[in-house]
């Protein structure tokens, strides 16, 4: 349950690291734009994601043993924290990339939790 969570979080940040920029370019948001483009607005993105990751993946690699799906994910979660420091030009691509990673390693590992569990819905 804590990898299906926390790529639906990763998922709701990608999707605002995409509609965001789409939309201020529409000049659609006024207020909106303003709150999610401010930088405690990211951090507040930031920190579920980061502390879900924390707890579910480590939890994951000593059921399963598996590296690849934490080193995309806390790979995913560096660019996550690079795009908040980067510039602007930068911040799409980089945030883009992280949620697609962290996304991609949450759901790996789900998989080799069950994987594990034979078939058992037995969380990480």
């Amino acid at each position: 349950m804590k990898d299906e969570t926390a790529a639906f979080c990763s998922g709701l940040c990608l999707i605002h690291c995409i509609a965001t920029p789409v939309l201020l370019s529409l000049g659609s948001l006024g207020l909106i734009g303003s709150i999610f483009t401010s930088e405690w607005f990211h951090a507040v993105l930031f920190a579920p994601i980061a502390i879900l990751a924390l707890v579910s993946l480590p939890s994951g690699w000593k059921r399963h043993r598996r590296w690849p799906p934490s080193v995309a994910a806390f790979t995913g979660l560096a660019l996550l924290l690079a795009a908040m420091f980067a510039p602007h030009e930068a911040e799409a691509i980089l945030s883009i990339s992280g949620g697609l990673l962290l996304i991609g390693g949450h759901l790996g590992n789900r998989f080799h939790c069950r994987q594990m569990s034979q078939g058992e819905d037995v969380a990480c």
